[in-house]
């Protein structure tokens, strides 16, 4: 850690903003000064602290830079909701109560992990063959561009749903919350590979960032039945109880894996079903904002992040 006082910062323009991380004479000396430029939107900020954090056994550094920010322009406390199911080809499912829908991809970053394990498991096996345990610097290039590209998309996913809250002037967004979402899925070998890779932690944990600094209020809701019931024929919304399990019959039936059928036989997208049902567990009137929902449920706008 760097602390950097501002007269020091204030002398990085007559040097190219090129930064020199202080070290002693003899070390200098021995090893020669180490140097980075400082990235050029970071440059009219005031930086107070600059970390240098090792990977992967110190093969590559990553410089992280503390900095005074001000805060984003607030968004006007409404009523309207926007409600966030999670998955996997639908990385986030969101349905708000303006009667509008949209989902984001996740097959882009679905298809970086699926190349990600093909070439690492080709890596593995030469390293076995070798008799090496630890990890080789050609494992530690690839799960870095992998890591880099996983950033990326989680950064622009979490930008894109703060975007359109504030076009639409929403000030409140529940999203679905399974404590074991991970550790206790069962979904075979190959499956579980694939969904414990997507990034659904790292993505709310940036979209609850970027609601904090624009004055969103983001809620976990435990979302247990939201995918069974039907959200257009207002079932009711229990919630599991593993010492106590019960049964129960809901009015719809998903019959294909993103396609789900109501009561009355119309044919809605099962995960913006799932979304509309977090919404309504979270608010205390849920069927006020039902009518009118079907097409927004059928065709949602799907969106390349990328």
């Amino acid at each position: 850690v760097i602390p950097i006082r501002k007269r020091d910062w204030d002398k990085l323009p007559a040097k190219d903003w090129v930064f020199t991380v202080p070290m002693s004479r003899q070390f200098k000396k021995e090893y020669g000064a180490v140097q980075f430029t400082i990235p050029e939107r970071l440059r009219s900020k005031t930086v107070k602290e600059i970390r240098i954090l090792p990977k992967y056994k110190a093969r590559y550094f990553e410089v992280c830079y503390c900095y005074e920010n001000e805060s984003d322009p607030q968004i006007e406390k409404t009523e309207d909701i926007l409600g966030i199911d999670l998955g996997l080809d639908n990385f986030a499912t969101c349905v708000s109560t303006t009667q509008k829908s949209f989902i984001i991809d996740g097959k882009r970053i679905k298809s970086e992990n699926q190349f990600y394990n093909k070439r690492n498991a080709k890596l593995q096996s030469i390293k076995e063959s070798l008799g090496i345990k630890t990890l080789t610097n050609r494992q530690a290039r690839l799960l870095r561009k992998r890591n880099h590209k996983v950033r990326d998309f989680t950064n622009k996913a979490a930008r894109y749903v703060l975007n359109w809250c504030r076009q639409n002037q929403i000030s409140k967004i529940v999203i679905g919350y399974n404590p074991d979402l991970k550790q206790r899925v069962n979904m075979g070998k190959r499956n579980n590979q694939k969904f414990t890779q997507i990034p659904i932690y790292m993505f709310k944990d940036k979209l609850e960032s970027l609601c904090l600094r624009s004055g969103i209020e983001l809620i976990e809701q435990e979302e247990s039945y939201t995918s069974k019931a039907s959200s257009l024929d207002r079932d009711e919304l229990p919630v599991w109880n593993a010492d106590n399990p019960k049964s129960y019959r809901f009015s719809g039936k998903r019959i294909k894996r993103g396609l789900y059928r109501t009561s009355k036989g119309w044919l809605i997208n099962a995960d913006c079903n799932g979304a509309l049902n977090i919404i309504r567990k979270h608010t205390s009137k849920p069927d006020d904002f039902i009518g009118g929902f079907r097409g927004c449920l059928a065709q949602p706008l799907r969106v390349l992040c990328s």
